[in-house]
């Protein structure tokens, strides 16, 4: 329903499967549950800890290999259990409370409930991976600057020497048995779409999207658009 206004604009124009969502309830208190099974990948949910009630964490096991993703979430024991010995682990590094009143103008109280009550601080981010013990451990959710990194990884390293990653955006990883590689992803910062496909141009369209005659009425009148080529 969210998007049914947004789909329905599109119709007869796009493909109606680009705008297909298919909602797969499941139980947010689960632990270890799966919540997707297919073709050899399995991930399981368990809950996280940020705010409100229903945020989750997830495990994916593939092909002999497996990633953890924390999402939001403060230091939680779901987490340290689910995550133990897994491949490439992902958690939230956030500020100190310092760093918080630093970067963003918090008041001490409001830094201090942010980051060490509702986030995990990069002490507690380096006592999980600590106790994790994961062939990589990658921290996000933080600002990119010198002097914040430099905050967080004195704090990690008092508690944890393992292989440690601050992410930044387009960071991507190429993960084997042997070993994991890191890239920097390199992007246009003009995006082309690639050239129609067969596929795309015979794709099932429903019937085109209309105005109703009170919009109709209001298209300004100095303006003729040019006809449209025959289907």
């Amino acid at each position: 329903m969210t998007y049914a206004w947004d789909i329905t604009g599109r119709s007869g124009i796009l493909p109606d499967a680009g705008g297909e969502i298919i909602a797969h309830e499941f139980d947010y208190k689960q632990d270890n549950g799966v919540v997707y099974e297919e073709n050899g990948v399995r991930i399981t949910s368990f809950p996280a800890v940020h705010i409100l009630d229903g945020p989750v964490s997830y495990r994916l096991e593939w092909n002999g290999l497996s990633f953890v993703f924390g999402g939001d979430s403060a230091p939680n024991k779901w987490f340290v259990e689910r995550a133990k010995d897994a491949d490439f682990v992902i958690h939230e590094m956030f500020y100190t409370p310092k760093g918080l009143e630093d970067a963003l103008d918090f008041p001490p109280r409001q830094a201090t409930i942010v980051s060490s009550y509702i986030h995990t601080p990069p002490s507690s981010f380096g006592k999980i991976m600590a106790e994790v013990k994961p062939r990589l451990a990658v921290g996000y959710h933080t600002l990119r600057q010198p002097e914040l990194d430099q905050m967080m990884l004195e704090e990690v390293r008092k508690v944890y020497d393992g292989p440690l990653v601050i992410a930044n955006d387009l960071m991507a990883w190429t993960i084997t048995r042997d070993r994991i590689v890191q890239r920097e992803v390199v992007s246009a910062e003009r995006v082309q779409a690639p050239p129609t496909t067969k596929g795309y141009a015979e794709a099932k369209r429903s019937g085109q999207a209309s105005t109703s005659k009170y919009i109709d009425d209001g298209k300004w009148e100095g303006y003729t658009p040019p006809p449209l080529p025959p289907e």
